[in-house]
């Protein structure tokens, strides 16, 4: 009994590698639209901070704030800005990993599909006759599988000498 344990992929059936592998590229393709949400998000909410600075420095000129208290906004809305684009960054960084990721996923595609070659080239060279060997059969056999269907049979008058020939000696 061989041992299955030194590789559990060779163990398992074409089928069953492909479906593992459409699993694991779904599962990818999900994270990546989801970080790629939360980048837009963080993008958004920077924007938004960026339009507040804006509209309270529009008013600070009005003189309806005072310097220091709109110094002390700028800076807290500074480390909102500062974490939302580290927080983005680290998403961006997020989904370049899964696209390396979805890099193995094509790479192990790429081998069950040369597998997948391989058997069939396998089954071919298998069912599919080598018509170098074909020498040794009646020309009417060798037709039947050259002929085109579509032609008249030229070996008709052939044939009904054979079918004849047949039906005498058996009479």
């Amino acid at each position: 009994m061989a041992d299955k344990s030194k590789d559990p992929d060779e163990a398992k059936t074409i089928p069953d590698q492909l479906y593992k592998i459409a699993e694991e590229s779904e599962g990818g393709a999900s994270r990546v639209m989801d970080q790629v949400e939360i980048c837009i998000n963080n993008f958004e909410e920077i924007k938004n901070i960026a339009s507040e600075m804006m509209e309270k420095a529009a008013h600070s000129r009005d003189g309806s704030m005072d310097m220091d208290t709109l110094i002390e906004e700028f800076m807290e809305k500074a480390e909102d800005l500062l974490n939302y684009s580290d927080n983005g960054l680290e998403n961006l960084e997020g989904i370049m990993d899964l696209y390396q990721y979805q890099d193995i996923i094509r790479q192990k595609l790429e081998k069950v599909g040369h597998q997948l070659i391989d058997v069939s080239e396998y089954i071919r060279q298998k069912l599919v006759p080598d018509v170098s060997s074909l020498a040794h059969i009646p020309p009417s056999g060798k037709d039947i599988l050259d002929r085109d269907p579509d032609l008249i049979d030229s070996k008709t008058d052939d044939v009904e000498n054979i079918i004849a020939q047949f039906l005498k000696n058996r009479a």
